[in-house]
């Protein structure tokens, strides 16, 4: 970009007055500026929020940490392997002891503790006793906190404090009223915690999601209503009084990137009106991102940022000139009422496709459907907040009359993700970008310019809307694209059935290679799924195809590579792995086996980092699961303990298998290598947990084998059962009675001897949402 803003203020004609700056040098020179600022002050920032850390981060150990919330703690998808619920929550890391030396911080860190976090409100200064670990460079938190139980030592300053009680109240009023009233607390102050899941899912698919996130449309209502009220004072009073409602706001809901994207850009609107000039939304926009990539550059790599500032430019930008288009052929509220839907939606589609490959078909219609309903909802939902803490009863019937407007918008909802072909797919990465980059390019010479709005005149026959049109462009492209992509058999899906034209599809968690007889997992490491990067369990045999896998899923580097144990089945492919991706580092378990060990040696030989992992069951606490965070996944080893290790060589090398079991967005996943009974016997005494809680997904230890513990079996069968097998193997894997245990136990079982590779996704629509439902992409049904 830099060079193409270089070449073209090179080629702008020289002024005829030597004393003037070319058109083109001052906008290249402030923006030469801007870049200068914002990467000074991203080195500068970051060496301030990792000081302090590195000695913890280099401490296996605990530390003793001081920590100031920054977010209500959420419930993580799946309990620990103790059976035990956990929390997420954002925190700043102020202050770490590490054996006995302090160290001041201010550091973001991602913190995951036990229930007793649950009810901590944000601003809470807590100190705890936890682990650190190292997360992804690049990430807005430090490290993640693996955190115990937390010693409360002041509560949040008053501000937020108010703002969390408004929430708890208004949540609280919303107490009788009808399921889809939960969606009011979202559309007021941007709290989903009580929408249900299936409603979640279905606001997703049908592009209404954006309701339930405070965002500009908020500011928007606010602003509005603080100027007409105070539309007798001077400008400087009613600037004032906009900028400590706008302040109200962000205290209210909490800071948000959406939310203070929008309150950036209303200061900057105040600002104009405090200078007596007219507001140019589109420099305000420009302005308020300038700033807040300034204070935070880590905000840029927010997808909600981002989207909130594509849908404001759209709208900015293309929805005046689609209001003119539509009116041509219907009433001005019903062109206005789809422009503004289509130009948000125009405006997202290139970061929606990086995120989720796919069109929501209907989006534009449901948007247009619920505007009419979400002004009023909105003004109802956040006079009721206010009501809420001092007269509960006001604030209740305020909801009652405001719930009219959510049954609508849940309606809407669910009407337009259950139509035929709600969502369309789109060719994920530069292609899909690069498809919908040519179809935006056409949209904005269609609406602005002359021969564009003349062309669709003519195109658009008598009674045909040229929204139509429009539309028609959007599906026949998104269906082309699908059908020109490689085909790959139809989705199989717990939930609901979906069409994927290619393999692995778009956005996969977890893809099962098809190594033959052998194992090789892959576990995406990016957050959205799918991606270049992903955890690899085990690599399949010499010649199985384990790095065909990897080139097909399009994977470059293995954040973890995980050997479960040293057969050939599960290790054999290793060196055309090495050869085939980077990986950053190996985890093996710690066994007496002198295969491993000779293999470990090989490989740190070879310059690979080597890990050897065992669960540590010495101490009064009990057995303490080593944990490691890889991205957005959760890697605790479960087994081999250090008493089983202790035992030597009379073991089968199969009941020290590395077993893991895996927390990625969306779901959880058990992984316990080539364990036979005795081992998975001992491993559910160890962790007692692993009887009352099941994960979403197993990979079935032995390939399926006779010997597994049927308790073990039938109560940690979750939701899919994976078995990793070759077709025609001379052990009669898997056995009849181990795929009747999974089955009677209520797994879908799903096999690659018939299969071939299997992909996993996590709520297909959804950027992998908790709960989600999984859908089983590459098996036939």
């Amino acid at each position: 970009m830099a060079v193409l803003a270089l070449w073209r203020g090179s080629r702008r004609p020289r002024p005829r007055h030597r004393g003037r700056w070319q058109t083109g040098t001052a906008p290249l020179a402030l923006g030469g500026l801007l870049i200068a600022l914002v990467v000074g002050g991203t080195v500068a920032q970051d060496a301030l929020r990792t000081r302090g850390t590195a000695d913890a981060l280099a401490w296996a150990g605990s530390s003793d940490v001081l920590l100031r919330t920054a977010e209500p703690p959420v419930p993580v998808a799946g309990p620990a392997p103790d059976g035990a619920a956990r929390f997420r929550l954002e925190a700043t890391l102020l202050r770490v002891e590490v054996r006995g030396e302090r160290f001041g911080a201010r550091a973001p860190v991602l913190v995951v503790a036990p229930a007793s976090w649950s009810s901590i409100p944000p601003g809470s200064l807590v100190r705890s006793s936890a682990v650190l670990r190292r997360l992804e460079p690049g990430d807005r938190s430090v490290a993640l906190v693996l955190a115990q139980e937390p010693e409360i030592l002041a509560p949040p300053p008053a501000w937020r404090t108010v703002g969390h009680d408004i929430r708890t109240a208004l949540r609280e009023a919303v107490t009788g009223l009808p399921g889809h009233a939960a969606l009011l607390p979202g559309i007021g102050v941007g709290d989903d915690s009580l929408v249900p899941e299936p409603l979640t899912e279905a606001m997703r698919a049908s592009s209404l999601g954006h309701l339930l996130a405070v965002s500009g449309a908020h500011v928007a209502v606010v602003l509005a209503g603080v100027l007409v009220a105070t539309g007798g004072l001077r400008r400087g009073g009613r600037a004032l009084v906009a900028v400590l409602v706008l302040a109200g706001l962000v205290g209210l809901v909490g800071p948000d990137p959406s939310v203070v994207r929008a309150a950036a850009m209303g200061a900057v609107v105040v600002l104009a009106v405090v200078l007596g000039r007219r507001a140019s939304a589109l420099p305000a926009l420009a302005a308020a991102v300038t700033v807040l990539v300034l204070a935070d550059p880590w905000i840029a790599r927010e997808v909600g940022f981002a989207l909130s500032v594509s849908a404001t430019a759209g709208l900015v930008l293309g929805a005046g000139p689609l209001t003119e288009l539509l009116r041509r052929r219907l009433p001005d509220p019903l062109a206005v009422a789809l422009a503004v839907p289509l130009a948000a939606q125009l405006a997202c589609l290139p970061v929606l496709v990086l995120v989720d490959p796919g069109l929501a078909t209907y989006g534009v219609l449901a948007n247009a459907l619920v505007a009419p309903v979400v002004p009023p909802v909105t003004v109802l939902a956040l006079l009721a907040a206010l009501l809420a803490v001092c007269w509960p009863a006001g604030a209740h019937g305020l909801l009652w009359v405001a719930q009219a407007g959510t049954w609508w918008i849940e309606q809407v909802a669910h009407r337009c993700a259950e139509l035929p072909l709600a969502r369309l797919p789109w060719p994920p990465g530069v292609t899909g970008l690069a498809a919908l980059a040519a179809l935006a390019l056409g949209v904005t010479v269609l609406v602005r310019t002359e021969r564009g709005r003349a062309l669709v005149g003519r195109v658009g026959s008598r009674g045909v809307p040229t929204v139509l049109v429009l539309a028609g462009t959007v599906a026949v492209a998104a269906l082309a694209a699908a059908l020109v992509a490689p085909w790959r058999p139809a989705l199989v899906t717990v939930a609901a059935p979906v069409v994927e034209a290619a393999f692995p599809p778009p956005g996969w968690r977890l893809l099962q290679c098809d190594v033959g007889q052998g194992s090789a997992l892959l576990i995406s490491t990016a957050r959205e799924g799918g991606g270049e990067r992903a955890v690899m369990v085990d690599v399949g045999p010499g010649g199985g195809g384990g790095e065909a896998c990897l080139d097909d899923a399009g994977v470059r580097h293995l954040d973890r590579l995980v050997l479960t144990h040293a057969d050939a089945d599960h290790v054999g492919d290793l060196p055309a792995v090495l050869a085939t991706v980077d990986v950053a580092s190996v985890l093996v378990p710690a066994t007496t086996d002198p295969r491993m060990a000779a293999l470990v040696s090989e490989l740190r030989g070879d310059g690979v980092t080597v890990e050897e992992r065992v669960v540590g069951t010495a101490g009064p606490e009990g057995p303490r699961a080593p944990t490691d965070a890889v991205g957005p996944l959760t890697l605790t080893t479960l087994w081999p303990t250090d008493r089983a290790v202790a035992i030597g060589g009379d073991v089968d090398p199969n009941e020290l298998s590395l077993t893991l079991w895996v927390t990625a967005p969306g779901l959880t996943v058990l992984v316990h290598g080539d364990l036979g009974a005795p081992a998975q016997q001992a491993m559910a005494r160890t962790w007692p947990g692993l009887l009352a809680v099941a994960p979403d997904v197993v990979v079935v230890a032995h390939h399926g084998s006779p010997d597994q513990d049927g308790e073990l079996l039938a109560a940690a069968a979750g939701r899919l059962a994976i078995v990793s097998v070759g077709a025609g193997n001379d052990y009669g894997h898997p056995a009849p009675d181990t795929i009747e245990a999974l089955t009677g136990a209520g797994a879908l079982v799903v096999r690659t001897d018939r299969c071939g590779p299997i992909a996993v996704l996590v709520g297909v629509g959804a950027a992998g949402g908790d709960g989600g439902a999984l859908h089983v992409a590459g098996c036939p049904p």
